[in-house]
């Protein structure tokens, strides 16, 4: 177990939501910590702008989790500053509109006779072929079908998944089905409509949501970090990081000529994988390096147009298939909160468009991302006028959202491989693992890596491993989280760690 002693500092790298959690449980506990965050704000991509009155994340983030006792230490952190948002998300199809979880009921009332047969036929025959196959599935198109059968994977997975990572769904991991939808199905929607069980809790229907906007979690984190003692130092990229021996590192931060340097006994890097190779010395071996600089990210524009109306769609998300189209997902932010506009005569919507910094989208320029979306918003699905636009705000975010490549799973074994090797780094967050979380899932690494440095036994990599569905629970838990909340003067065991 860690003693006190050997604690001497601890640097996390990244201000998002999983070096926040990490800092906040340390300084909870009374350990020094700093955090270097590049950008003049922290969050990360859990970022809420501001724009002449008007408010918007990078996109809708909303909180959810089946961690108990973490959605309690949420609601305690976030006191008086949470509504209770009703959801409703739908996918936008071929001029029509479907319920998103994708709902049979509703696929049948929309599709047509002859839509929804071809659809129940190709289900059946992925059953048949999965039941007299063992083999796994080779990647995402595979995966999709045996799940929901071909006819539905063409209907609402391929156009959408190809949007947002800018490939066929040939060449992306099964993983990543495995991680997002494992368990749900053609099979178990049904079930499910027709005898709804008691031991489910859905995590769909409604979640809490900062009034001012999800950036305030991070907000929230780093304020009590500082009231403890912690340092959150903003503007500060990590130039380098020296590693003498096991818990001892050399962090050299700041500006060309003017950098500053600090010793520190454990690392928490969230920082892309790719980046942070680079960073260590001594320097890795030609191998890690390619691995590392072979990782792919996909970028994120965010386009908020401004409206002088009151409200365009009663969506919480709106998934928008159609290839044509600039972007694949839009968000209202007032149906979210009512202080994310400047009156209730005014509305917004946040039109997400998924590239790579080397293409055609990414290279365009401000302006003309705003007329195109604004076209496709008023001339192809009619949304609005555009005589209702009042203003507009562009954001570019790359390393937006890491793609399972069919080689990834390899890569990353290299790379962890050589990470190993430096006693008192850990990795964590989207970046530091490589993993699609939603925050919940960072929060929760932050937490247990935190506790790991504290001398529990705690294993950060295993968040958002499990093979359920992540947005239902089922069974003991789900009567858990129905119960009494613990109470909130209960320890949190902070001096056992000592």
């Amino acid at each position: 177990m860690t003693s006190r002693s050997s604690i001497s500092h601890v640097a996390v790298l990244g201000a998002g939501p999983a070096g926040l959690a990490a800092a906040h449980s340390l300084t909870e506990c009374g350990a020094p910590v700093t955090t270097f965050e590049k950008n003049e704000y922290v969050g990360g991509l859990c970022r809420t702008m501001e724009h002449n009155g008007f408010r918007f994340d990078l996109g809708g983030h909303r909180w959810f989790t089946k961690d108990r006792e973490l959605h309690e230490w949420f609601l305690e952190l976030m006191d008086g500053e949470l509504v209770t948002v009703r959801r409703k998300s739908r996918i936008y199809y071929a001029g029509r509109y479907f319920d998103y979880p994708v709902s049979i009921r509703n696929v049948l009332a929309n599709a047509g006779l002859k839509t929804s047969a071809l659809a129940a036929a190709s289900y059946l025959a992925a059953v048949v072929r999965g039941a007299f196959s063992r083999k796994e599935p080779a990647n995402l198109q595979e995966a999709f079908t045996l799940q929901f059968g071909r006819k539905l994977f063409e209907m609402f997975f391929r156009q959408y998944s190809e949007k947002v990572w800018g490939r066929p769904c040939r060449e992306i991991s099964a993983d990543w089905a495995d991680q997002r939808s494992k368990g749900l199905s053609v099979f178990t929607a049904i079930r499910d409509a027709i005898r709804k069980r008691r031991d489910v809790v859905s995590l769909i229907d409604e979640f809490v949501y900062p009034r001012l906007g999800y950036q305030r979690i991070c907000e929230r984190m780093a304020e009590e970090v500082e009231c403890r003692g912690g340092q959150v130092v903003l503007s500060a990229p990590i130039r380098s990081i020296a590693y003498r021996g096991p818990h001892d590192f050399v962090l050299e931060h700041g500006p060309p000529g003017d950098s500053e340097h600090l010793e520190a006994t454990h690392v928490v890097s969230t920082i892309p994988l790719s980046h942070l190779v680079r960073m260590l010395e001594p320097a890795c071996d030609a191998a890690v390096r390619k691995a590392a600089e072979s990782l792919c990210f996909r970028a994120l524009i965010t386009v908020t147009v401004m409206l002088a109306r009151e409200r365009v769609t009663s969506d919480t998300w709106l998934y928008v298939h159609d290839e044509d189209l600039i972007f694949a997902r839009i968000h209202e932010p007032k149906n979210w909160s009512d202080a994310m506009v400047p009156d209730s005569r005014h509305t917004s919507l946040v039109c997400e468009c998924f590239c790579s910094p080397s293409d055609a989208t990414w290279n365009m320029s401000d302006e003309e991302l705003v007329d195109r979306v604004v076209t496709d918003l008023a001339d192809r699905l009619g949304f609005l006028s555009r005589d209702d636009v009042i203003d507009s705000c562009v954001l570019r975010t790359p390393n937006a959202y890491p793609v399972y490549d069919l080689d990834y799973r390899r890569k990353l074994t290299v790379i962890r491989s050589h990470l190993e090797r430096f006693e008192g780094l850990f990795t964590i967050g989207r970046g530091g693992l490589f993993r699609y979380n939603n925050a919940d899932h960072s929060i929760e690494m932050g937490r247990r890596v935190a506790r790991r440095i504290l001398g529990f036994e705690e294993d950060p990599g295993l968040v958002n491993t499990e093979r359920a569905y992540h947005e239902e629970m089922r069974g003991a838990s789900a009567h858990a989280w129905r119960s009494e909340p613990r109470d909130p003067g209960e320890s949190r065991s902070c001096d056992s760690a000592w």
